[in-house]
């Protein structure tokens, strides 16, 4: 069982971190949409060799003894800051790498309890959180405060059965 939300500040090295950020801009984002409307941009991507060492830390740092299975995995551009967007995932955990954007509480991410929303995760340049997103009612923070538009790596896992 892994714990329900896990937060590593400095999660790639200077290096790493220089080649996530340089990507933000030389992708192509689509419009995010659902019943609400358009609610960011994402750019889907697939685990290849000149990537597989971010998907490898991940695993190190996060579920290094649990089979999880990558459902997809997308660079986001969002600046949602008319409404709170509380959701559950359709997959069991999420890692979520903060990218580029304004260090700000109200740029990250909010976790409820008992349908409260009652912990907040900053954006911090280079944070990851990794959780259970299937179980853990959250949202990002961008409508309740000072915010700016934010990149982000999403990578979404499901859990398997070991082989």
């Amino acid at each position: 069982m892994l714990p329900a939300i896990q937060i590593k500040d400095n999660f790639l090295t200077d290096k790493e971190f220089k080649i996530i950020q340089n990507n933000i801009y030389k992708i192509n984002y689509q419009p995010m949409k659902n019943e609400c409307g358009n609610y960011g941009f994402r750019h889907f991507f697939t685990k290849n060799t000149e990537n597989a060492w971010l998907f490898n830390k991940i695993k190190n740092q996060f579920f290094p003894n649990v089979n999880l299975k990558i459902d997809h995995s997308s660079y986001h551009l969002r600046h949602n800051n008319n409404k709170v967007l509380e959701h559950l995932d359709d997959q069991d955990y999420n890692f979520l790498l903060y990218v580029k954007g304004k260090e700000l509480i109200c740029n990250g991410t909010g976790f409820y309890t008992n349908n409260i929303l009652n912990t907040y995760i900053g954006f911090v340049e280079n944070r990851a959180l990794f959780f259970d997103g299937k179980n853990n009612l959250h949202t990002n923070l961008q409508s309740l405060g000072e915010s700016s538009v934010r990149y982000t790596i999403n990578i979404f896992y499901k859990y398997c059965a070991i082989k």
